[in-house]
C-alpha cells in the first residue's frame, strides 16, 4: 500500500513548469495585502527555490517567507494568505508563463527571464481621473522605470535599479570591427590560414583553423559635473559610470565643480562604496559652483594632447548652470570639438518638460554638442549606449 504525506502532495500538484507563474501571482496577492513586494524580492525568493525541495511544503513555505517578509506583522498576514493560495490545487488559476513540457529545465530559473516576467506581470499603473475614479494609464514597469528620475528611486527598489545598469554595461561591453583575427572556436573558417597549415603536411587537412572578429575597444572619456545643482543625481550617474570604466578599459573618468579631478584610479582599483568614499576625500570642491570653461581649460591642457585627433567619445554630465567666461567656454568646446569623435552632452533637466538650453552654459555649448540626453534616467543612459554601440560598430 502506497503511503501518501498530506503535505508533500498538495505542493506536488504543482507542475514543475507552472510554479514559476504561481510564485508571481502569489507575490501580487501579497503585494495587495500591503507587503513591501519588489521585483528584486521575488527574483530572490526564486533562486532561493533552486536550493530547496519546494515539494516538501515547510520548506517551501519557510523560503518564500525569508525572502518576502521583512516585519512581523508582515508575517501574520503571509501565514494566513500562504494557507489559503498554496492549500490547494491551483492549476488554471494563474497565467502559465513556462511550459510544463520544460521537464527538468523548469526549475532552473533565470534571473533575467523572471525579471521579464515579473515586468509582464506587473499591473498597469493607475491614476485619479476628474471625477476621482481610476484610470489606467497602460505604463509597464519597465517604462515606468526607464522614464523615472534616479532622486525618486526608494531605497528598496535601488537594487533593481543597478541591475538594470549592469544589464545596460554588458550590452556596451566591446565592440566588434571588421577585422578579423585567428580563433580557438567559432563557426567562421580562416581559409587562407587554414590552407597555408595544409602545406606543411603535403596538402592534407588536418584541421581548421577559426576566426572571429576582432575586439576594437572604444575609447570613452566622462566629464561629470558634481556641483551643488547636480546633488540630486549625481551618485546614480557616477554609479553608473563607475561600471561604464570597467567595461571600457580604455575609458578615462573626470569630476568638477570648480576645479577638475581625474578619479580614474579609483575607480578602477575600488568597489563601489569604497569608490564613492574615496572620490568624495579626493574632490575638495564637491558640491560647490559650476566653472566649466575653466575646467574644460585644464582638461585640454592637461589630457588632451594624448588624445588622437577623432579616437574619443566625450561624455560631457552637466546642468550647464555655469559662473564662468561664456567666451572661455566657447573656445574650449571649440578645441575639444576637434579632438573628440562625438561629444555626448546628458543633463538631467534635458527630460523635463518643456526644458529649453537657454541656460548660458548650455547654449554656449550647444553648437558643438553632436547629441543631448537626459541624465537622470535608465531611458537617457540607454540611448546614450545606443550612440556607443552604433558608431563604436563601425570601428
Amino acid at each position: 500500500m502506497r503511503v501518501i504525506n498530506p503535505e508533500v502532495s498538495s505542493m506536488q500538484a504543482f507542475l514543475r513548469g507552472e510554479i514559476l507563474s504561481h510564485l508571481i501571482l502569489f507575490a501580487r496577492r501579497l503585494k495587495e495585502r500591503g507587503l513591501k513586494i519588489t521585483p528584486g524580492r521575488v527574483i530572490d525568493a526564486a533562486r532561493c527555490l533552486e536550493f530547496v525541495d519546494w515539494s516538501v511544503r515547510k520548506d517551501f513555505a519557510e523560503a518564500l517567507k525569508a525572502n518576502l517578509v521583512s516585519s512581523r506583522e508582515e508575517q501574520a498576514v503571509f501565514e494566513d494568505l500562504f494557507e489559503q493560495f498554496w492549500g490547494r490545487e491551483q492549476k488554471g488559476t494563474a497565467k502559465r508563463m513556462v511550459s510544463s513540457e520544460e521537464g527538468e529545465e523548469g526549475r532552473e530559473i533565470s534571473e533575467e527571464k523572471l525579471l521579464s516576467i515579473c515586468r509582464a506581470e506587473e499591473p498597469p499603473a493607475d491614476k485619479e481621473g476628474d471625477n476621482g475614479e481610476k484610470v489606467n494609464t497602460g505604463y509597464s514597469l519597465e517604462e515606468v522605470l526607464a522614464a523615472k528620475d534616479f532622486s525618486q528611486f526608494p531605497p528598496e527598489d535601488t537594487a533593481l535599479l543597478e541591475r538594470e545598469f549592469i544589464r545596460l554595461l554588458s550590452q556596451l561591453a566591446e565592440k566588434e570591427s571588421r577585422r578579423r583575427t585567428p580563433a580557438s572556436k567559432g563557426r567562421e573558417i580562416d581559409f587562407r590560414r587554414t590552407l597555408s597549415r595544409a602545406v606543411h603536411h603535403g596538402g592534407e587537412i588536418l584541421d581548421l583553423v577559426r576566426r572571429r572578429r576582432k575586439i576594437k575597444p572604444l575609447k570613452v572619456v566622462v566629464i561629470c559635473d558634481v556641483s551643488g545643482s547636480m546633488d540630486s543625481s549625481t551618485r546614480f550617474i557616477l554609479q553608473f559610470f563607475f561600471g561604464l570604466q570597467r567595461v571600457f578599459r580604455k575609458s578615462e573618468t573626470f569630476v568638477f565643480s570648480t576645479r577638475l579631478t581625474r578619479i580614474t584610479d579609483i575607480l578602477k582599483r575600488n568597489r563601489w562604496a569604497g569608490a564613492l568614499a574615496a572620490v568624495s576625500q579626493r574632490v575638495p570642491d564637491w558640491s560647490g559652483g559650476t566653472k566649466i570653461g575653466q575646467c574644460l581649460q585644464l582638461f585640454n591642457e592637461r589630457f588632451g594632447p594624448s588624445l588622437a585627433a577623432g579616437s574619443a567619445f566625450i561624455i560631457l554630465i552637466s546642468d550647464g548652470w555655469d559662473l564662468g567666461s561664456p567666451e572661455l567656454l566657447d573656445a574650449e568646446m571649440k578645441k575639444l570639438k576637434r579632438k573628440s569623435r562625438r561629444i555626448i552632452w546628458m543633463n538631467p533637466l534635458a527630460g523635463t518638460p518643456g526644458y529649453q538650453p537657454l541656460s548660458r552654459g548650455m547654449r554656449t555649448a550647444w553648437p558643438y554638442i553632436d547629441y543631448f540626453l537626459p541624465a537622470n534616467t535608465l531611458k537617457g543612459l540607454r540611448a546614450m549606449g545606443e550612440v556607443l554601440e552604433a558608431k563604436g560598430a563601425r570601428g
